[in-house]
């Protein structure tokens, strides 16, 4: 298959049994592996509740969010939500907006929800600018983007728009004034968390409103603590954050340094927010309360307050579940607090599709899609909601998505829900068309593909599916990889990251070709006039080359390395129990990846005119064995060789009511000894 260079098989599972002390070797041996996990407690690696999430409160600016939107709900001026098209900007729009909608503080909220549609320039262009200023709104809350557009927001805040922006992508340096930026990414952020999507910042500040409108709200706890000289400590905590020195004078004299949105936040909201408090007042520390979970003193503190607030874990609970689905789509690590997310929103979804709970529209979703009603699962949030939400953006009716999930009536949520499934079938037509094309050009001239970036761009490739054209063609070629569509006149393009390199810095010694650009380190995207397209082309190879050389450790070869090397008889359910607990498996956390040598094909059965294939190997039963998109190319193989080496995963497959379990081949060939 494809530019794979070297496949190195990891260790048999009877020397990890042998060699590894532990209960469940297998288990203790892929967590010692993984970065991101291998200093996780065991019992917060096994399991998730509330008690392992961090206080919001740590998060820059979410204070002052929270008093906005209370006061101007209170005083009944206008809220505008504005989302970005992709699934967590929808997804956190409509956590948010769903929420503001029921809770007894909004109840009589002038609250208005829009969308960025796939025709406008990412973020606060000029065609959202208008459009806010057109709807007139007393107060903005932008969701998924607006970190980086300072002048654009200052434009808004001087026609007397107060300004929230909920974000997760880099900040640069001058940040807005008169703004609410509430990002983890921003050098003054306490959060413990860098890397979280906007819809779990939505479920963050849900949270907070939550907690700042009960009695829990600025309770002073303390508690002393003995250092290793001897000396005695007293320490703060207030809101679920251990206090500063300066944070504990702040307190005591708020006047002396007032929040910088005190000109936006009416009288009676300023005397409650700057209140002195009495150290003397302080609560004790709840030594005795004890959690699940070993947590620090702050994690601990937080759920004991939060447990005191009728309710509270019920209302959010089915908050968590589109904070797990912007996670999922946006492609979080999935290690610490992201790890919990999912985990709880796989808890939630479940609970909805078989119970009757509020979000309506995304039950009615769960069920047009036939996931199991036993248990949805990570692969149902990355390769079935996720998709269908995100398909909207893409086919320019990011509204639809929204409809479908702030849909409270059962019978429009299940029209709603068959539109959204349709639109998704449109979207993967465009996108086999696309791919048909990119086939075509690279065909055409294969020295292309010899570049360190390879590019795609043809006057007749379809728009809106940019970022899924641009990752098939980085797992084809196993490079970074830029697509172009043109689009209303102009284009727009996807970039895809390889391995770490960061795209933005790409896009960045690119720039003056672009009107705008932006996006992750992993994926960025950008519009661009159609004349500058060959100017594009010209710069991209030797800028390209430039900027993969500054990455000293950019592998030179594509090399998979597996988890285990697999005997055929030892495939099966009894194994994949064995690292289930490891799971959600995504970006951070990937799936356990298995080799098998010298594997003999039998039963094999070509699907769709060959382009698929599946089989069974000698010797592990009647366990599938699929490839996708290889088929052809499998079967010219096995009439060349006798037996063949495979990596892949084992995964649980739930079709026509009835889950069965299957292998999922990643490569296939004749390994070096």
């Amino acid at each position: 298959m494809h530019h794979v260079t070297k496949v190195h098989f990891g260790p048999l599972l009877s020397e990890v049994r042998t060699k590894v002390e532990s209960k469940r070797p297998l288990l203790r041996y892929l967590v010692d592996r993984r970065e991101g996990l291998k200093n996780t407690s065991p019992k917060e690696l096994l399991f998730s509740d509330f008690s392992c999430l961090h206080s919001p409160f740590s998060l820059p600016d979410i204070e002052d969010a929270v008093s906005l939107l209370l006061s101007f709900a209170k005083s009944n001026k206008k809220i505008l939500l504005y989302g970005d098209r992709d699934s967590d900007g929808v997804s956190s729009t409509c956590l948010l907006a769903f929420f503001l909608k029921s809770h007894p503080e909004f109840l009589t909220a002038n609250l208005e929800v829009m969308v960025s549609s796939e025709s406008d320039p990412y973020g606060l262009c000029k065609e959202a600018v208008s459009k806010i200023k057109k709807a007139k709104p007393d107060l903005l809350v932008t969701l998924d983007f607006g970190s980086s557009q300072a002048d654009e927001i200052d434009s808004l805040t001087a026609l007397g728009i107060q300004v929230i922006v909920l974000d997760h992508h880099e900040v640069p340096v001058r940040i807005p004034k008169n703004c609410a930026l509430v990002n983890p990414r921003r050098t003054d952020s306490e959060y413990p968390e860098k890397k979280i999507c906007t819809a779990a910042l939505s479920f963050k500040l849900v949270s907070a409103i939550l907690f700042r409108t009960s009695k829990e709200w600025n309770q002073l706890y303390t508690k002393t603590v003995t250092n290793e000289d001897g000396t005695k400590e007293v320490l703060y905590f207030r809101n679920g954050i251990k206090l500063s020195k300066d944070q504990l004078d702040l307190i005591q004299n708020p006047r002396e340094n007032p929040s910088k949105m005190e000109n936006q936040i009416p009288i009676g909201e300023k005397n409650s927010e700057s209140a002195s408090i009495e150290l003397s007042s302080a609560l004790p520390f709840p030594e005795e309360f004890s959690t699940n979970i070993p947590l620090d003193d702050e994690r601990k503190l937080f759920f004991y307050q939060c447990n005191k607030i009728p309710e509270f874990f019920e209302q959010l609970e089915e908050e968590t579940d589109l904070a797990g689905i912007g996670t999922i789509t946006d492609m979080m690590p999935l290690v610490g607090e992201n790890r919990h997310f999912v985990k709880l929103a796989l808890t939630s979804l479940t609970k909805l599709y078989v119970g009757d709970k509020k979000r309506k529209g995304l039950k009615e979703l769960l069920k047009e899609l036939k996931l199991n009603p036993h248990g949805i699962t990570t692969k149902d949030l990355g390769w079935s909601i996720g998709p269908v939400i995100n398909a909207a953006g893409r086919m320019g009716k990011t509204e639809e998505a929204v409809n479908l999930l702030l849909s409270e009536n059962e019978l429009e949520a299940k029209t709603r829900a068959k539109l959204l499934l349709s639109i998704n079938e449109e979207r993967k037509e465009r996108t086999k068309r696309n791919m048909d094309r990119v086939e075509r050009y690279f065909a055409r001239k294969p020295e292309r593909t010899t570049h360190d970036a390879i590019y795609c761009y043809e006057p007749d490739m379809e728009p809106g599916v940019s970022g899924i054209v641009a990752t098939r063609m980085v797992d084809t070629y196993k490079k970074p990889s830029i697509f172009i569509a043109p689009d209303n006149g102009d284009a727009r393009g996807s970039v895809r990251s390889y391995g770490q390199e960061n795209v933005l810095t790409l896009l960045e010694s690119l720039s003056e070709h672009f009107l705008h650009f932006g996006g992750h380190p992993e994926a960025g995207g950008f519009s661009i006039s159609i004349d500058q397209i060959p100017k594009l082309e010209a710069a991209l190879y030797e800028k390209a080359k430039l900027w993969l050389a500054e990455d000293e450790e950019r592998p030179k070869e594509h090399l998979i390395n597996t988890d285990f090397t697999v005997l055929p008889e030892e495939m099966g359910e009894k194994l994949l129990k064995e690292w289930k607990d490891l799971e959600p498996f995504g970006q951070g956390n990937p799936d356990i990846k298995l080799g098998i040598r010298n594997a003999k094909a039998i039963h094999l059965t070509p699907l769709s005119g060959g382009k698929h294939v599946r089989f069974h190997i000698i010797g592990s039963g009647s366990l599938k064995y699929m490839i996708w998109n290889k088929g052809e190319e499998f079967q010219t193989f096995m009439s060349n060789h006798g037996s063949f080496d495979l990596v892949g995963s084992l995964e649980e497959n739930f079709y026509q009511g009835r889950s069965t379990l299957q292998f999922i081949v990643e490569w296939f060939g004749k390994a070096e000894s």
